[in-house]
């Protein structure tokens, strides 16, 4: 009977325990004689029979170790089948009292689905945006590269002045250029428009990309111009798309432009780069290009034991030798060098995800507080229960055990629905926000989330299990049990009183950290409110937006180019529903800007300045409502050869360069060493087409008949206001002057605005969504303490109802205790806030984050919500019977 035995041999062990060391050398001892005993009844004398036992028994010390050490072996597995066996217990005894109070576990579960759910989903996105390894060898290493005017602003480098790093600069191991154009592939249905990466040979072995297929470029393929190479290097998802993953894509050839290019190799599909392309093409330099065309990005590779600080003082020193040698384009500019990391996450985004990452942090403490205040009642409600245990004998060790298991089992069952509503929450976050917010597309549910979501629920569950488990352990160590017990479960007055103080603690605490939540989310919303209804300068509503590239293969020159965009507005101008039409190379809010320097005819001032530019048609100003202030705009004849070259002026530039004078007529030249003068001949009001937050800036407007450009947008304005009818008229005028254009990115204008504001209006969402989950929080822990304070306090109640007390007198007395909690924990909270507002302080815009007003109001909504928590459970208070209010207890 193996069960038997066991049980024997554990009641044994439990009852008659001898160490291990007086068990074994007994055995041994008792083994030892007995074969001493066989040698003396075989005849032979004792010594010699002793002698005899001890040589046969082999090493006494070596058996009498071994022996310990299998005792302490068993001894060791009986403890851990003891200590898994009351482990067993009291989880299932744990989920045997979930399962008696539903009500109970529905609200704990639900708050604690909601604390770890929302913190391993914003866990997730600093994970991916801020915290995940970059997808490149020795990434640390890797640094992005601009130039810097005179005033501090980033450009790209000229092909000349790469060149001339290249060269020069003895901190690196490598560097790169790259740049982007667009490319079309017309078949047999409409023509398809790519964005291609062009990059010099050293690009992919900088980053340490290796082709999944084929090869990257060769030296001798990046030759300059209409020289180089027509080769292709294709992106993992576009040889997914386009060819279905054939592996024998690599030798094949794609028409680019018109042209076949050989396709050479296929990128990995965890390739990343900021600027995000289709495909890859080559790029040669020329030393003979202008040193003031900025239009190269530019990457490098530090080497072993360089600083990117000593990166930029080495950068500044070849800077101020290209100044010294090429004054004409380079003097007076400077360098600057930041990792990928600070250049991929800028400052802006790093404040908001930290932001988010600290209110989730408090959000995710207000469900252990609440949590731990539920546990507290539930436990002032068990004192009985928790005294009939201690009276039988169980420690308090033990006691508290068996409560940190019943916590831990709580804190595990919401992790689980943490984590289901955190996989559920994922993708949406991820499709909303991957565009706004960089390498966010990265985000998803991974062993690195689901630890800190598992961890975040076992740290939880001990830190709202505590309190309840050292309430029950003081009960049982001052005796506390046997008072309930003689007293028919009801506890004495220091006990029930160190538990209501402990509650009352919690529940300010978690109304001052909603205080806290609510303020953040106020400041941010207000900001949010603020920047979307900012004057932009232009109408957006009813404007249809769409991209044109001109391929260079047919477009070589401007006269060509001037004629398909002056060809094209017409067009557009006359189709039946289009208010007004026209182009700008830069779109609002379409991502992009262009800026040059300039300087004012006749003055001999050496001071640099430099504004924003813009190629637009005569339209332009029409389509997008922007009011003229003085002189004209451009028309026609500004378009003709040999006319005089003009501009047109933002409001900011004539009252920077020319204040308090009529800028009509005044003439500039249009970037540095320019000889030919610009006359202006109309000021326009300001825009803000870059971003909101943005005040104008200074803006040329040249004549896309004078300037043309390759990327235009059109911008058309439907009669009706309804910016998606015109679309198939846009594509239709495109095609009618040449079907192999493809038209890409048509939308309204309102979504280009939109977008530009999806990082904080994605920060004003989470931010009202954690504010709303916090009130709700500070609500239901104001009602859960009333109402349970109104639970045990019924006989009082019932004696001062029975001696006159009026039901009025009762619903104060109860809010009173309800509203007061709540307002030590709103003075606490506005204390808080006000101390920490300043952090940010980076991601508002027009609201000061001491703001009186939001301060005020968002004090006023707590304490309304904390009245409202508390009246509910007063109403119950005030319709009690007392004679049956005396009689129950």
């Amino acid at each position: 009977m193996p069960s038997l035995g066991r049980f024997a041999r554990g009641l044994r062990w439990r009852l008659w325990k001898v160490p291990v060391e007086e068990e074994v050398d007994s055995e041994l001892a008792f083994h030892l004689e007995m074969r001493v005993r066989e040698n003396v009844a075989r005849g032979m004398d004792p010594e010699a029979a002793r002698a005899e036992a001890l040589r046969r028994f082999g090493d006494v010390g070596a058996i009498n170790e071994a022996c310990r050490d299998i005792g302490r072996r068993r001894d060791d597995e009986m403890r851990r089948a003891e200590w898994l066996l009351e482990l067993w217990q009291d989880v299932w005894y744990a989920l045997r009292q979930l399962r008696a109070n539903p009500g109970f576990t529905a609200v704990a579960l639900l708050t604690l689905a909601l604390g770890i759910g929302t913190s391993t989903t914003i866990f997730g996105v600093a994970d991916a945006v801020l915290l995940r390894p970059l997808p490149y060898a020795a990434a640390e290493r890797l640094v992005r590269i601009w130039e810097t005017n005179p005033t501090t602003q980033y450009f790209s480098t000229s092909e000349p002045n790469f060149l001339d790093w290249r060269e020069r600069a003895r901190g690196f191991e490598a560097l790169a250029a790259y740049s982007s154009r667009a490319v079309s592939i017309v078949g047999s249905g409409e023509p398809e428009r790519f964005t291609a990466g062009v990059v010099t040979p050293s690009f992919f072995p900088l980053l340490g990309t290796r082709p999944l297929l084929g090869r990257t470029f060769a030296e001798d393929e990046a030759r300059p111009g209409a020289a180089a190479a027509h080769v292709v290097v294709l992106t993992h998802g576009f040889w997914q798309r386009r060819f279905g993953g054939d592996p024998r894509v690599v030798g094949t050839t794609l028409p680019l432009n018109g042209t076949a290019h050989e396709v050479v190799g296929v990128l990995p599909p965890d390739f990343r780069f900021p600027r995000e392309a289709d495909l890859w093409l080559p790029l040669g330099l020329s030393s003979t290009s202008s040193r003031g065309d900025h239009r190269l990005g530019a990457v490098g590779r530090l080497k072993p034991g360089v600083t990117p600080q000593q990166a930029l003082a080495e950068m500044q020193d070849v800077q101020g030798q290209l100044a010294r040698e090429y004054p004409q384009s380079n003097k007076d500019w400077g360098a600057n060098v930041a990792t990928f990391a600070d250049w991929i996450v800028d400052r802006d985004l790093r404040t908001r995800v930290v932001t988010l990452l600290v209110a989730v942090g408090l959000l995710l403490l207000m469900a252990c507080v609440n949590v731990a205040s539920l546990l507290l009642a539930r436990a002032s409600a068990r004192q009985h229960e928790i005294g009939v245990r201690a009276a039988l004998g169980a420690g308090h060790g033990r006691i508290v055990r068996q409560l940190l298991t019943e916590s831990l089992v709580l804190s595990l069952l919401g992790a689980a629905a943490g984590v289901a509503l955190a996989a559920a929450a994922v993708p949406v976050l991820r499709d909303v926000g991957s565009t706004a917010v960089p390498r966010l597309a990265e985000l998803r549910v991974d062993w690195r989330v689901l630890f800190f979501g598992v961890g975040a629920s076992l740290l939880t569950g001990l830190l709202f299990g505590a309190a309840p488990a050292v309430q029950a352990a003081r009960a049982s160590r001052t005796g506390a049990a046997n008072e309930l017990l003689r007293g028919g479960g009801r506890a004495g007055a220091g006990a029930a009183g160190g538990a209501g103080r402990m509650r009352s603690t919690l529940v300010v605490a978690s109304v001052g950290m909603a205080m806290l939540l609510l303020v953040g989310a106020a400041l941010v919303g207000g900001s949010f409110a603020r920047l979307v209804r900012v004057d932009t300068g232009f109408r957006a509503g009813g404007v249809l937006t769409a991209s044109v590239v001109l391929p260079s293969e047919r477009y070589p020159d401007n006269a060509r180019r001037a004629a398909f965009w002056t060809e094209l507005t017409r067009r557009l101008a006359a189709v039946p529903g289009v208010a007004a039409a026209g182009v700008t190379n830069i779109a609002p809010f379409s991502g992009g800007n262009t800026a040059n320097e300039f300087s004012v005819v006749g003055r001999s001032g050496t001071e640099f300045q430099a504004a924003n530019w813009r190629s637009i048609s005569p339209g332009f100003f029409a389509a997008l409502g922007v009011p003229l202030l003085r002189g004209r705009v451009f028309n026609d004849a500004d378009a003709a050869e040999k006319a005089p070259l003009t501009v047109v002026i933002a409001k900011a530039m004539a009252d920077r360069v020319w204040p308090g004078q009529d800028p009509v007529g005044q003439q500039i030249y249009f970037g540095r060493g320019g000889t030919q003068p610009w006359t202006v001949v109309g000021v326009v009001g300001d825009v803000r087409d870059v971003a909101l937050e943005q005040e104008p800036s200074p803006v040329i407007y040249l004549s896309s008949g004078q300037a043309p450009w390759s990327n235009m947008w059109v911008v058309a304005r439907a009669a009706s206001d309804d910016a998606p009818s015109l679309a198939a008229a846009v594509r239709r005028e495109v095609w009618a002057i040449d079907k192999q254009l493809p038209v890409t990115d048509v939308q309204p204008l309102t979504r280009l605005q939109g977008d530009v504001a999806a990082q904080p209006r994605l920060t004003m969402l989470v931010f009202g969504l954690f504010a709303a989950a916090a009130l709700a929080l500070a609500v239901v822990g104001l009602y859960g303490i009333v109402a349970y304070g109104v639970a045990r306090r019924t006989r009082e109640i019932g004696v001062r109802m029975a001696l006159g007390a009026r039901p009025s007198q009762i619903v104060r007395a109860v809010v009173r205790h309800g509203v007061g909690l709540a307002g030590v924990g709103i003075v606490l909270g506005l204390a808080s806030s006000f101390a920490l507002s300043r952090y940010i302080a980076n991601i508002l815009y027009g609201v000061e984050p001491t703001d009186a007003g939001t301060y005020a109001g968002v004090a006023a909504v707590l304490a309304a919500c904390a009245a409202l928590a508390s009246a509910l459970p007063a109403r119950v208070a005030a319709r009690l019977d007392p004679v049956r209010a005396l009689r129950d207890e």
